[in-house]
């Protein structure tokens, strides 16, 4: 498809661009590729309401964004379990591991002790 942009001084640039609003999106965005190792910010929520952001790399672990929580006052690493779309995250994965993108929420559940 073909796009026309006028820039500030007043020039139309003609573009052909392929049919896709995903691609579209991360040009808009700015989106980075998340194992590039740039800084990105995601959201951590809690079952309680709580969300806080974290900035993390594509190339940093599970367990090290989970240290990242517990350095916010979260539980500790070994009772914390996080999920993304659905999908419980193991401590060896890395965010890009995991297609964990700029903005993406996260979420936090702590494990219970059973006594």
């Amino acid at each position: 498809m073909k796009i026309l942009i006028k820039t500030v001084k007043g020039k139309i640039i003609n573009l052909e661009v392929e049919d896709s609003s995903e691609t579209i999106d991360i040009k808009i965005r700015g989106e980075s590729d998340p194992s590039t190792g740039e800084v990105m910010m995601i959201f951590v929520s809690t079952l309680k309401g709580k969300t806080f952001d974290l900035e993390v790399k594509g190339s940093e672990t599970i367990k090290q964004v989970k240290n990242m929580i517990h350095d916010h006052g979260g539980p500790p690493v070994n009772k914390q379990r996080l999920m993304f779309q659905g999908r419980m995250l193991a401590d060896g994965q890395t965010i890009a591991d995991c297609n964990i993108k700029t903005d993406a929420n996260i979420v936090m559940m702590s494990e219970q002790c059973g006594c």
